[in-house]
């Protein structure tokens, strides 16, 4: 009688699917960001569909931010109730429905609900993305740092692919299409989170929170601290990537697609810095090193920006530099929460704790800037807001140090 023809080991089939539950979760983070990257260019075709003034635009643009800064740890202690993966099936239904909603909704008020919607699915991907990625390569941990800074990338591939997509898409279908286009792209993850459901259900099952693992949860410096120093650079950030093209054509002469593409050039280099932590995590440069580093980089060359004793040419290079280099942070420090979170329910606490400070960063700086050169004498006065966050990111980065170096001690484990 012939033998059985032997099945695939079981290591090997538990490598496909985490394979699977790997690309699943990197690319509905991507999909979130894309509903940043979306409002920004069509924000003028937004105007004049509702008649937005000018106070109700900047909410239809900063409500995510301000959803994220407002809700960013509620949202992680659900995700670790609900499980990661029923997290991302939840956050990806309810950008569809926003976004569905939008092209239905005739007045301001609607249209700014549906921005929360899309808002609230935002964060609970955001959250639960990462968490889920840490919780299914915890046996691995050089896989999980890997992971862990591709998962760095979320915001920039999203927005600098709603940045180049719109253009084209908007000159024919307007506004409407480009919602479309993220329905479609969200409604696609859905049902393949559906036909995955028993897989993302078991390596992310449901949990509880008890009050002990909240307390412990909040407890942990190290995300805080971590969530400091990224909210002084998302603050920095955004407000070179929301300032720049404005500023490029009435300062720097230049037109309006080329500073399109300036800040695009910008956007995508950052990319670029995310995956540069891998080598530094190879390497072995501390974290808090790369931290504090970033923020000398992104507060230096983001003054050169502003400033009007530089020329045209070294300020669109401050610009790209600042935002390109400044990347290594955000996929050092989403590397990092494994580390800080000792137990597997606390990773969730620690990315949302992160999210929150870092969205804050984002809904605070670009208004702060504005109103530094609304009211100290133009962008010359203002540019000093840049050094002075960076310097907060800088001390937070120091702080993480001592926290990394006394936790290396206790626990004689080597800092992955």
């Amino acid at each position: 009688m012939p033998a059985p023809i032997p099945d695939l080991p079981t290591r090997a089939v538990a490598a496909m699917s985490h394979r699977r539950v790997v690309l699943f979760a990197l690319a509905t983070g991507w999909l979130a960001a894309a509903q940043v990257g979306k409002v920004a260019p069509a924000l003028s075709l937004l105007t004049q569909d509702f008649n937005l003034s000018m106070v109700e635009a900047g909410w239809v643009a900063s409500m995510i931010a301000c959803v994220a800064a407002a809700l960013g740890i509620f949202c992680g202690l659900a995700s670790s109730v609900l499980g990661y993966g029923r997290s991302l099936m939840l956050g990806l239904a309810l950008i569809v429905l926003g976004s569905l909603l939008a092209m239905a909704v005739p007045i301001v008020g609607w249209l700014l609900v549906t921005r929360f919607l899309e808002a609230l699915g935002f964060v609970t991907v955001v959250v639960a993305a990462p968490s889920l990625l840490a919780v299914v390569l915890a046996d691995t941990p050089v896989w999980r740092q890997r992971a862990l800074v591709v998962w760095g990338t979320y915001m920039p591939v999203g927005i600098a692919a709603m940045m180049m997509v719109a253009p084209f898409l908007m000159e024919v279908v307007g506004w409407q299409g480009l919602w479309v286009l993220n329905v479609l792209m969200c409604g696609v993850m859905m049902l393949i989170a559906l036909r995955w459901r028993a897989l993302l259900a078991s390596v992310s099952p449901r949990g509880t929170l008890s009050i002990r693992v909240l307390a412990d949860g909040f407890r942990m410096t190290g995300p805080w601290l971590m969530g400091l120093s990224f909210g002084c650079y998302t603050s920095i950030w955004f407000m070179l990537v929301t300032w720049l093209p404005s500023f490029a054509v009435s300062h720097m002469g230049y037109s309006q697609s080329a500073a399109i593409w300036l800040t695009g050039a910008a956007v995508g280099l950052n990319i670029v810095g995310n995956l540069s932590a891998q080598l530094f995590y190879r390497v072995g440069a501390p974290r808090w090193s790369v931290l504090a580093c970033v923020q000398l980089l992104i507060g230096s060359f983001g003054w050169v920006v502003f400033s009007s004793g530089f020329t045209d040419l070294e300020r669109s290079a401050a610009a790209i530099l600042a935002c390109g280099l400044g990347g290594a942070l955000p996929a050092t420090v989403f590397s990092a929460i494994p580390f800080h979170a000792r137990r597997p329910e606390q990773v969730a606490v620690g990315n949302g704790i992160v999210m929150q400070l870092g969205s804050l960063g984002t809904f605070v700086g670009p208004p702060a800037i504005a109103l530094a050169v609304a009211h100290m004498g133009g962008w010359d006065c203002g540019r000093w807001l840049i050094p002075l966050l960076a310097a907060v990111g800088f001390g937070a980065a120091i702080g993480l140090r001592d926290v990394e170096q006394r936790m290396l001690c206790r626990d004689h484990t080597p800092l992955t």
